[in-house]
């Protein structure tokens, strides 16, 4: 018998959720913290090393790509732009501080349930 597409949807829901569980619990980074800590080595590099022609380059590829995806390729530069100065103003790295060693993932999870 063919299942509604309500039953599918649920059930792929409890399937992701549980993926997400198990991900948390092993501390596995997803594909965007990775991606996340890359862009920030990357820009970080190229300031501390003053090789603003080697940042400039990577800004047009990465804006290449997204305006691929179908991004607007100025509200890119723009966003682009601002990062670089938040990173050049002395903003650090956004950690997530669920993840550090001293955290406890079983007591959030315990305070998550009540």
């Amino acid at each position: 018998m063919a299942q509604s597409r309500k039953e599918r949807l649920a059930r792929q829901r409890d399937r992701q959720q549980a993926l997400r569980t198990a991900s948390k619990s092993r501390r596995k980074p997803s594909r965007d913290d990775i991606a996340r800590t890359l862009l920030h080595f990357a820009i970080m590099k190229n300031l501390s090393m003053e090789r603003r022609e080697r940042l400039e380059e990577l800004q047009h590829q990465i804006v290449t790509a997204l305006v691929v995806q179908g991004f607007n390729e100025r509200e890119t530069e723009i966003v682009w732009d601002a990062l670089v100065e938040k990173y050049q103003s002395g903003w650090s790295f956004q950690l997530k501080r669920h993840l550090s060693k001293d955290d406890d993932l079983d007591a959030d999870e315990a305070d998550a349930d009540t």
